[in-house]
């Protein structure tokens, strides 16, 4: 069986299992790839570290989430696969094999201050096969999926996020850290990484990874824009009245944190936020309902080629549920406007 094929048979099962592209050191062409290959693990010196980094290098460079044309959950694909077809997300096998042997290469010359970053998300992984491999740039129009348009990420931001998680899990720092894990799991992860479910439009999605639905698509957001989106819905959890001061205060040491007195706000009402009641709606959620959402500040739909809009760190926040009722879909200039006519034509100001 080719190489090719081997992709072609994993994914064609009913439950994918990545382990069962298991002999592909076996199928490597030409030796140039395979001695790439061999150095790259030498390097690592270390057989599950190098087949974890291994693991997530494949699943990035020959494989895609697709969602199904019923749009009611995902099912992996190869990137040449005939449903791709015409879609900017396509690639070649021949494409992917360069981009896999791109990658090994990248790991191959990271230095150690670099290596350590791929070492923290190993170590602490919130998404499967997760390495910070990304797109240079987002493409729309011309492939995007290309060994040009690929990269490591291996910037302090980055680091900070994973090394983020490392400290709110730590319960000698964080004596909540059973509880921002939780939070980390079933707050953030979803509404951070994965796609919104739209049903209608040109690009449906549900559940998708954010850089692997249609680039076109108001969803897309690229790998390294959430891993920003992360830090920041976390940092902010920080900086609820009444967080935990000994992690606060590791964070504001490492670096991660700012250091000043400010608690932080809902965006829309401005009521500072208590982390006690933030904890108990993790502690004891009610289905469908929560006292704190979080929302994107302009919603997605909306236009615009700066930072406040789209999928980005500057353009979502946790919401009290209060704001997020008056919020609805509005941007926050039509919030601003809704709110200045309410006070006026209430005429608040006799009450002041």
């Amino acid at each position: 069986m080719s190489l090719k094929n081997v992709f072609e048979t994993a994914v064609a099962k009913e439950r994918f299992n990545i382990n069962d592209i298991n002999d592909l050191y076996d199928h490597l062409t030409p030796d140039s790839l395979r001695t790439t290959f061999e150095n790259t693990m030498h390097k690592i010196n270390n057989i599950t570290k190098f087949n974890k980094i291994l693991k997530g290098i494949i699943r990035f460079a020959f494989l895609i989430e697709l969602v199904k044309d019923d749009v009611t959950s995902t099912k992996f694909e190869v990137r040449w696969s005939t449903r791709l077809q015409n879609d900017v997300r396509y690639a070649s096998f021949e494409d992917c094999l360069a981009i896999f042997e791109s990658l090994l290469n990248k790991i191959l010359h990271l230095n150690n201050d670099q290596l350590q970053i791929i070492e923290l998300f190993l170590k602490n992984p919130l998404l499967p096969y997760e390495l910070p491999i990304d797109y240079i740039v987002r493409k729309t129009e011309h492939p995007i999926h290309t060994v040009n348009n690929i990269d490591l990420f291996t910037t302090e931001e980055i680091k900070n996020c994973v090394k983020l998680r490392e400290i709110i899990k730590n319960n000698e720092i964080n004596p909540d850290s059973d509880i921002f894990t939780n939070i980390l799991r079933d707050k953030i992860q979803v509404k951070t990484y994965l796609t919104d479910r739209a049903l209608t439009g040109a690009h449906k999605t549900n559940r998708e990874k954010r850089w692997e639905t249609h680039p076109a698509s108001v969803q897309f957001a690229l790998r390294r824009d959430c891993l920003k989106i992360e830090k920041t819905l976390m940092l902010q959890v920080c900086k609820f009245r009444g967080a935990p001061h000994q992690l606060k205060n590791e964070l504001i040491k490492q670096n991660i944190l700012t250091n000043d007195d400010e608690y932080f706000r809902c965006p829309i009402t401005g009521d500072v936020i208590d982390y006690n009641d933030f904890k108990q709606d993790v502690i004891s959620p009610i289905h469908g309902k929560s006292r704190f959402q979080v929302g994107h500040l302009n919603p997605l739909k909306s236009n615009g080629d700066n930072e406040i809009f789209g999928h980005t760190a500057r353009n979502i926040s946790w919401i009290s549920e209060d704001g997020n009722r008056i919020q609805g879909s509005l941007s926050m200039h039509e919030v601003d406007e809704l709110l200045l006519r309410i006070f006026k034509n209430r005429n608040f100001k006799d009450q002041l």
